[in-house]
């Protein structure tokens, strides 16, 4: 498993330094982020619909993954056509607009097409027929659709902004080394140290020794980033900042830490040890984006505080 983890971060690293390279090269549209974010999230919500499908409710995936991409789309608009951006301020007024567009028309499907077939079988059902339908799955099934627009779609249209925070890849880097250090640092502390177990039931690997991990290289990988390559990636970012610096790293460590606990959550829930596998090591891409997708936005309200 260590080799495995190894091998593909080795991989993984050059791989996407040379597309942020790429595409800051392109101008600040950023179109090769853009594609790389659609196809993860694509994958993404498969992964979610799958687990979700195990656990017997019945997401479409067509409709998730509209949610989501329209979410994205919408947050990459004002950086595509300026003028856009005088239609919603930071795009939180239109993400907002077209997340209740998404809960209309999901609570119009279910109350149009899904429920009365539902309902239907209900009133046919013998009494003496195992197992009985539950009653409550089509409500669950609307909620965990909505719940991948948001885990998904909203929390990805506010973490890509950190591309345009400098006009660079100095911010979204910062939140990259903060979160998948802090991952290496915590497998790293939990299999040298060990020691009593953080939350056993939900992820039985995690252990408090892993967590302190977690958070030191969190905070001093932020360090080395904002310190020694700050300077010659941002001309307007000095080595001076380093007490933001170690404490961007605990907070987006932390909030990376709690994503990965989300998706514990998930999967445990869902009665699945593990997501759809993906890559040798991994597991799925959910494994390798949960800290990111909750320490994203933290990141990004981070940045604001310090400009």
């Amino acid at each position: 498993m260590l080799k495995h983890r190894l091998l593909m971060s080795a991989l993984l690293i050059p791989a996407t330094i040379g597309l942020f390279v790429w595409d800051h090269g392109l101008g600040e549209k950023a179109p090769i982020l853009f594609v790389l974010i659609m196809i993860l999230s694509a994958r993404a919500t498969w992964e979610l619909v799958t687990l979700a499908r195990a656990a017997g409710l019945r997401p479409s995936l067509m409709l998730s993954l509209a949610g989501t991409w329209a979410m994205i789309i919408l947050g990459w608009a004002p950086h595509v056509e300026q003028s856009w951006g005088n239609w919603y301020r930071d795009n939180a007024v239109g993400i907002g607009l077209l997340l209740f567009g998404a809960i209309a028309v999901w609570l119009t499907l279910n109350s149009v097409l899904r429920f009365p077939r539902c309902a239907a079988v209900v009133e046919s059902q013998d009494v003496s027929m195992k197992p009985p339908v539950v009653h409550g799955r089509e409500i669950a099934t609307l909620a965990f659709e909505l719940f991948i627009v948001v885990y998904l779609g909203v929390f990805l249209a506010i973490t890509t902004q950190l591309r345009w925070v400098w006009n660079d890849y100095f911010a979204l880097g910062a939140l990259v080394v903060a979160a998948k250090t802090g991952d290496i640092g915590a497998y790293t502390f939990g299999r040298l140290i060990g020691g009593p177990k953080m939350t056993p039931k939900l992820s039985p690997g995690k252990t408090w020794a892993g967590g302190v991990g977690h958070l030191v290289t969190a905070a001093l990988c932020s360090i080395a980033w904002m310190s020694w390559l700050g300077p010659l990636i941002n001309e307007h970012w000095t080595a001076r900042h380093v007490i933001f610096a170690g404490a961007f790293g605990i907070t987006v460590g932390f909030a990376g830490l709690i994503g990965d606990l989300a998706e514990s959550l998930i999967k445990r829930d869902v009665g699945v040890k593990d997501a759809p596998a993906l890559l040798p090591g991994f597991g799925g891409l959910l494994d390798l984006l949960d800290s990111l997708l909750l320490a994203g936005p933290v990141a990004y309200a981070m940045w604001g505080l310090c400009r």
